[in-house]
């Protein structure tokens, strides 16, 4: 039954690392890993039925020691990527006490144990801060584990003190190899040292199957079967390459041809200029006020701040209800970057409203970023009529 159940989280976890794999391709990294495996009990050994004339129920008790481990992995959309993962460990057998035929006597169990591990892992990375320097991460990894035990009880060259101490412990000679399906189960932190190389420390529990290996108990050869799990922890380093970066293509400047309008503004000939409002005893509408700003700045100039003024004024006598304020960029530069920048244009024509008589509670801010552009074009362009902040009046 544990073997099914193995073998189906294995085919769940090939199947969704396949379905991650056709997630758009966002690079490759390396890893490596080191850290401790942890001392442990409760290992069942027993004889696989009809081995051995006599029933006994004994156990491994393991000593800690040191794991490492390499992979290779892709990045996947949303936070997952996917590894292939090779792992070693081995433990020294400190002792094997049961019932029945126990090992615990004189001379005592010698040997170890060694656990070597091929998974496929799929990770969830989760961002928690702003700059993205800290990433919490869970996974699961399915694989087969080769399980090698080696030990006896044989001290070669020692003589019992007592013959009764000999008669007490039974002999067990083991030296064999045998594979098995495994699962683990891992969580951690990651730390960015740079854009490419990252620092771990995560936690990994290893569960394999029941595995069966030959050994000669008292003279017969007799089968025995194991389980074997592993708590550790780890630190490592992860080496990124092959990241997909946008290619910016710089264009030459194009000349843009410029009118004045009525108000002193100037604005690009492909603009109309703001038509002039006749006063009115109740203003019910007021065209929408474009500011335009020069390539990575967010700094007013006289023109702008004119017609700025003009448009509060206006806005003053109508008895404005509402003010939307959105700031826009090019595709210039990365969206994050631009993400501020659009804030920063958004804010300055904020203030000066205010600074004109408007009422900050009536105005409301966005940022949009290269995501509402005036004229579409390709990611890296610079376009001025994209940077551009758009005030927009309700009453």
């Amino acid at each position: 039954m544990m073997k099914t159940k193995l073998a189906l989280l294995a085919a769940a976890g090939s199947l969704a690392l396949f379905s991650a794999a056709n997630a758009q391709d966002s690079g490759y990294y390396g890893a490596l890993n080191a850290g401790v495996v942890f001392d442990s009990d409760g290992h069942d050994v027993e004889p696989v039925a009809g081995a051995y004339p006599a029933i006994f129920d004994t156990e491994f008790e393991l000593d800690s020691n040191i794991t490492v481990s390499g992979a290779l992995g892709r990045y996947f959309e949303n936070g997952f990527r996917g590894e292939v993962e090779l792992a070693t460990r081995t433990q020294e057998i400190k002792g094997m006490p049961g019932d029945g035929l126990g090992f615990a006597g004189f001379p005592g169990v010698s040997g170890d144990l060694s656990a070597t591990t091929l998974m496929m892992n799929l990770y969830k990375d989760f961002s928690i801060d702003a700059a993205g320097r800290i990433t919490p991460y869970v996974g699961v990894g399915v694989g087969a584990a080769r399980m090698r035990p080696e030990f006896d009880n044989i001290a070669t060259g020692v003589i019992a003190a007592d013959v009764s101490d000999m008669a007490a412990s039974n002999m067990i000679v083991v030296g064999d190899m045998e594979y098995t399906p495994a699962i683990q189960g891992l969580a951690g932190l990651t730390f960015d040292f740079t854009e490419n190389m990252l620092f771990s420390v995560g936690y990994k529990y290893l569960l394999a199957d029941q595995f069966e290996y030959g050994s000669y108990v008292n003279g017969p050869a007799a089968n025995l079967s194991s389980g074997y799990d592993a708590h550790e922890l780890t630190v490592g380093l992860r080496w990124n390459w092959g990241v997909e970066e946008p290619v910016i293509v710089e264009e030459a400047p194009q000349p843009v041809q410029m009118q004045t309008c009525f108000d002193g503004s100037r604005i690009p000939v492909t603009q109309e200029c703001p038509p002039e409002i006749e006063e009115e005893e109740m203003m019910t509408e007021l065209d929408p006020l474009v500011v335009y700003f020069d390539y990575d700045k967010s700094v007013l100039t006289d023109a702008a701040r004119t017609l700025i003024a003009a448009r509060a004024e206006e806005a003053l006598e109508g008895d404005v209800s509402s003010i939307s304020v959105s700031g826009n960029t090019d595709t210039s530069g990365s969206a994050s970057y631009n993400q501020a920048l659009s804030a920063r244009r958004a804010a300055v024509v904020r203030d000066a409203l205010v600074a004109n008589g408007i009422s900050s509670s009536v105005i409301t801010v966005e940022a949009l970023g290269e995501s509402n552009p005036a004229k579409p074009t390709a990611d890296g362009v610079k376009e001025p009529l994209n940077r551009r902040t758009e005030v927009e009046f309700s009453f």
